[in-house]
């Protein structure tokens, strides 16, 4: 791999100014990187502070080639969760099969669980202080010029950048703006999900995963030493028209799929009506012909959403952006070949991780039919399944 620190500034570009959009993980490892290239960077976030919550992320493979390169390993260790283990349920609480946790003392096994909240502030104390972060604003224009791009901001200021970066999820404002129509690349994998992270429910021990699946239907939880996560997913043929910002219409999906289930779904359903942020959404993949247009680049969600199924979607974002990182290295000056480069040696590895979890991940968490799910049983109780 290419090491930014080699990196030289575009002539005629002293300390060129570059903006990003989304101030996740895939925001924050770009200006990482961004920053140790030489550019001056403003990070600009709709929220109003980091977006906090979700579930813990999976370190692994090359995403801790990549944080080591960013130094932050140590960080990560100290920060890591015990080992899981994960229990496929029956209706009576019977385990099908599933896969004992690794001993902490296991160190071949190399691979790392943190908590999102903990991965984000390492990021971004990695940053702070050294980038511009603008909260509580978007990007309402961008023109893509022959020596820049202008930008308009929501609050009516506009400026002048190399290069910009969208980094902004899966509902990506910057593809919006700058490639036309987000569902024209959005692939639907045929169910919705729920998920809420709430205060240790005592439905499961810490460190245990279990999954309770009927055709069409499946609920999971994850215990943790403090708090729980509740997963709740169903499976559709077609898309529902509902609004996403509409929370009582998504519990009343919900409501409507899972109520008269059993196992330990009537209890994770009490904690669908109380209070508290949750995420619900389709299940859907972002693939786009091309992640660039001019001096516009997307990392991540925004251009390559894996879906929350594949479980990589933290790693994706880490890795597209020391993988950018190293394309720009390669090519200075010369953005449309970084962009390429970029591309060229990041597609296939997305897209192998997107069509396993649109195949193999789909059938083994969230089975449509009786057939599938049959025949996802049979290979848990004779312990022939990959997890």
């Amino acid at each position: 791999m290419a090491n930014p620190s080699t990196f030289v500034v575009p002539m005629g570009i002293p300390q060129a100014s570059v903006l990003i959009s989304g101030a996740s993980f895939a925001g924050l490892a770009t200006a990482y990187w961004m920053t140790k290239l030489g550019y001056r960077v403003t990070i600009v976030e709709l929220a109003s502070g980091l977006r906090r919550g979700g579930t813990p992320v999976d370190i692994e493979g090359e995403t801790i080639e990549v944080l080591s390169r960013m130094g932050m390993m140590e960080a990560v260790r100290t920060k890591t969760l015990p080992p899981r283990d994960f229990e496929f349920k029956d209706e009576n609480d019977g385990t099908l099969g599933g896969l004992k946790a690794s001993s902490s003392d296991d160190l071949s096994a190399r691979r790392y669980e943190i908590h999102r909240d903990d991965l984000l502030d390492i990021l971004f104390e990695a940053v702070e202080g050294s980038v511009e972060m603008k909260f509580g604003r978007s990007l309402t224009q961008i023109e893509d010029g022959p020596t820049g791009v202008t930008v308009m901001f929501s609050d009516g200021s506009q400026s002048e950048y190399a290069l910009v970066f969208g980094c902004d999820g899966n509902r990506s404002n910057t593809r919006n703006l700058v490639f036309g129509d987000a569902d024209a690349s959005a692939y639907f994998m045929g169910g919705y999900f729920y998920l809420r992270v709430v205060p240790d429910t005592g439905l499961l021990p810490a460190n245990r995963t279990e999954v309770f699946s009927v055709p069409g239907l499946t609920a999971m939880l994850n215990g943790y030493e403090d708090r729980t996560d509740i997963a709740l997913a169903f499976r559709s043929d077609r898309q529902i028209d509902y609004d996403y910002r509409d929370k009582a219409q998504q519990r009343r999906l919900i409501h409507d799929h899972f109520d008269g289930l059993g196992w330990k779904v009537p209890s994770m359903l009490a904690y669908v009506d109380t209070d508290g942020d949750f995420y619900f959404d389709r299940a859907n993949q972002i693939r786009m012909k091309s992640w660039s247009k001019g001096r516009v680049v997307l990392v991540g969600d925004a251009g390559y959403c894996v879906s929350p199924v594949a479980g990589m979607g933290g790693s994706m974002a880490l890795i597209g952006a020391a993988r950018l990182a190293d394309a720009i290295t390669l090519h200075p000056g010369d953005h449309a070949a970084a962009f390429q480069e970029y591309e060229d040696k990041l597609r296939p590895f997305v897209e192998e991780v997107q069509e396993r979890a649109a195949t193999d991940g789909m059938s083994l968490l969230f089975p449509a039919d009786a057939l599938e799910l049959a025949e996802r049983n049979r290979k848990l109780i004779e312990g022939t399944i990959d997890l």
